[in-house]
């Protein structure tokens, strides 16, 4: 779930300022009635909402055709599906706000999620890493999306649990969305 998500919400999100720019029609989105931020959420929506749906179809399909027990709570996977989104989202406006071009918003995106997937635990244990490597992580949100994944569906956690690994997305989620919002609204080029 997470590594899909993070794939396709990266992918939508990093390529939408980035070929507005690269098209010529950002100027004519910055002259409109709208706020930059309301701009940016209108970019932002389209890849949260297709995470969602994407996460919803792969997680009925591990629980009703591989028949993967989900022990937990739904609710907290969903929280956590979501600030996770946040922050793949706000990740993905940021490299788009950098990007001048198309090609650039998909080299940054790529670039983002090969070092994300490996850093996240997902083929070697997060303990098993050097110290300094370990402290990158934390800025990791498939880091913490993983671990939420793992403890729903395994050991049946809800928000109690998962509450220190909730926090740190939703930050890497405001934090990247506020300077993606802070180069749109500065970068006119």
């Amino acid at each position: 779930i997470g590594m899909l998500t993070l794939v396709t919400t990266m992918l939508v999100t990093a390529l939408t300022v980035a070929r507005e720019r690269e098209q010529g029609t950002f100027d004519q989105l910055l002259v409109t009635p709208l706020r930059p931020g309301e701009i940016l959420l209108g970019k932002a929506l389209p890849g949260f909402l297709i995470g969602m749906v994407q996460g919803t179809v792969i997680l009925l399909i591990a629980t009703l055709w591989f028949r993967v027990p989900l022990l937990g709570s739904l609710p907290a996977l969903y929280a956590g599906l979501a600030l996770f989104l946040l922050s793949g989202v706000g990740a993905g406006l940021l490299i788009s706000s950098l990007a001048v071009t198309q090609q650039q918003g998909l080299l940054g995106a790529f670039l983002f999620m090969v070092p994300a997937v490996i850093l996240s635990g997902f083929a070697t244990p997060i303990a098993n890493m050097p110290a300094v490597v370990q402290t990158i992580t934390l800025i990791d949100p498939l880091r913490y999306f993983l671990v939420i994944l793992r403890k729903v569906f395994l050991e049946g956690a809800g928000f109690d649990v998962l509450a220190g690994q909730f926090w740190p997305m939703a930050v890497i989620g405001g934090v990247s969305l506020i300077l993606a919002s802070w180069l749109f609204r500065h970068r006119l080029y």
